[in-house]
């Protein structure tokens, strides 16, 4: 190794080492010493200090969750950097729809504002991204449930996102767990949909070569085995009782 590629590398070296306040913000050094965080590393990093060199620390901050964000609750955020948690609670008689904590990555907060929500029968009401869904406990037909939505104005809940369908399972887990006639959480949804999650073994289509013993399974329930939430689709007959969502666009 020559004396010049032993002095490459010692730059090199230097020009990559964070400096200590750097290394506990969770910060990466700009490659230049004008350069600035965002068109670097992307949307969401800021300047916070310096690295070695004169260079720029950058350092990752989640998007604001304001204080209002949860309705009937109470939302604590101390930091918006990476590791740093936000936590959420709900008013006294409501339960929480969705996780407790979620915390701040490089990719931003690795779950969804939940919701506080009344679990109750004959229906529980939830909101989300611009939809009202209602849980309807009373069973029916896949067509009686339906035309039920429709007197509404909307129909059985389609599921476009693992985000929605995440959703539609929180809400479905507090009422198996909280009221005592949902047993079992099987509920009709729609179709078509933009997003899937098939029980192992189901065919994957309307059962119309009636590959699982099922005459007519051409409708689609989620489907959850126990314990929640491992909860996946199948196919029943439109025919069989069963719960509903319905979905009704607001926006």
């Amino acid at each position: 190794m020559t004396a010049t590629t032993q002095y490459l590398i010692m730059v090199r070296a230097i020009d990559t080492k964070l400096t200590r306040p750097c290394t506990a913000y969770q910060g990466r050094c700009a490659k230049l010493k004008d350069s600035n965080c965002e068109s670097t590393f992307g949307s969401g990093w800021s300047e916070k200090g310096s690295c070695c060199r004169k260079r720029t620390c950058c350092v990752f901050q989640c998007e604001d969750i304001p204080t209002n964000s949860l309705a009937n609750g109470t939302v604590i955020v101390a930091e918006r950097n990476v590791g740093s948690t936000a936590k959420f609670t709900c008013d006294a008689g409501l339960f929480l729809a969705g996780r407790q904590n979620i915390t701040c990555t490089t990719s931003g907060w690795d779950g969804n504002i939940p919701q506080c929500t009344n679990i109750s029968c004959p229906e529980t009401v939830a909101f989300f991204n611009g939809s009202k869904y209602i849980f309807k406990c009373n069973g029916g037909n896949w067509s009686n449930s339906e035309a039920n939505c429709n007197v509404l104005g909307g129909h059985l809940t389609s599921v476009d996102t693992g985000d929605e369908y995440a959703f539609l399972m929180d809400v479905i887990a507090l009422m198996i767990q909280h009221i005592e006639q949902i047993l079992y959480g099987f509920f009709w949804i729609w179709e078509p949909f933009n997003y899937s999650d098939w029980y192992p073994g189901s065919p994957q289509q309307p059962d119309n070569n009636n590959t699982q013993n099922m005459p007519g399974a051409y409708c689609t329930l989620l489907f959850p085995p126990s314990p929640l939430p491992s909860s996946k689709w199948n196919y029943h007959p439109c025919s069989a009782q069963s719960r509903s969502v319905c979905e009704i666009r607001l926006t």
